[in-house]
């Protein structure tokens, strides 16, 4: 009976496990999905997508997720692929459900890219709400470190057998900055939070008018396969809910400024049962809405 106990008692302090299972999307890309919901104890962060890139030699990582273990049992995962050495990571923007498991792979002599706008929020040592969030036994060994490389440009680069463009758009999307991984020859965008499917966005770090000029410059790449930061769908279906809850804020939005409705009466009277069925409307879509009023009150159409 102690014995038992003991053994529960080793589970329960291990947390949950993320039991994290990849999804093949295109030659060399494999994607982790996430739940699209808030992170949360019950799911220990996982609700974002990562990607791993393998080349004929190594692995490029694009997201580390919410914290070491995820990034480890997603590793294990891998290993059954192909046991490779991590060569690159790259963070996609700086909320941190997308990279606090950065760490692990420096650990394992990966090289960091990531955005001045992450290593600037989050210098060495300073905290992460994703792990105030999440139970304490699944963030173990999560910290903050230094990024190696920061992307302050469009660069292109070849790893082993595999051509890659790093686009970094030079305006405010969902954040101040944010990265895409293209692979050319595979057709194959990862684009971090730019994408969301089934569920809708956060703009409090960002803006429409960014986030509809973000999609304008992806439909303008040839691709096949996205990558998005959360949802499941790799086809134009991310891409088309994007847009249209995008359009929706800022129709809406500038409606009502235009016929002297106050922020208030428009962020609770604003009809938007279109979106009823995307998750998360509950918890985001209201602060979209005092977003889009605040950025289209004295906003000029270029």
């Amino acid at each position: 009976m102690f014995k038992k106990i003991v053994l529960f008692l080793s589970v329960v302090s291990l947390g949950f496990g993320y039991d994290l299972k990849p999804i093949q999307i295109s030659k060399s890309v494999y994607q982790f999905i996430g739940k699209t919901e808030a992170p949360s104890q019950e799911n220990g962060g996982n609700m974002v997508n990562s990607y791993w890139i393998k080349t004929d030699k190594s692995y490029i990582v694009v997201d580390t997720g919410p914290s070491y273990n995820y990034a480890k049992d997603a590793h294990k995962a891998m290993k059954k692929i192909a046991d490779l050495p991590i060569k690159y990571v790259f963070n996609t923007h700086m909320h941190d459900d997308h990279w606090l498991g950065n760490n692990y792979f420096k650990e394992l002599g990966a090289t960091i890219y990531a955005t001045q706008a992450q290593a600037k929020k989050f210098p060495l040592g300073s905290e992460a709400h994703m792990l105030s969030v999440i139970k304490k036994e699944d963030s173990v060994n999560t910290k903050i470190i230094n990024v190696d490389k920061l992307v302050g440009k469009d660069f292109s680069m070849k790893v082993d057998n595999i051509s890659l463009d790093i686009i970094r758009l030079n305006f405010a999307a969902h954040t101040p900055e944010d990265i895409m991984v293209y692979l050319p020859e595979e057709k194959t965008l990862i684009t971090g939070d730019l994408l969301f499917s089934q569920r809708i966005t956060s703009i409090r770090d960002g803006g429409v008018e960014g986030g509809l000029k973000s999609l304008d410059a992806i439909e303008k790449l040839d691709v096949q396969v996205y990558g998005i930061g959360h949802g499941t769908f790799t086809d134009k279906t991310a891409l088309k809910q994007m847009r249209s809850y995008f359009m929706a804020l800022k129709t809406t939005a500038r409606k009502a400024i235009e016929s002297g409705i106050d922020i208030n009466t428009y962020v609770k009277t604003a009809d938007f049962s279109a979106f009823k069925n995307m998750a998360m409307m509950e918890i985001l879509h209201k602060s979209n809405l005092g977003f889009a009023y605040s950025e289209y009150e004295f906003f000029e159409e270029k």
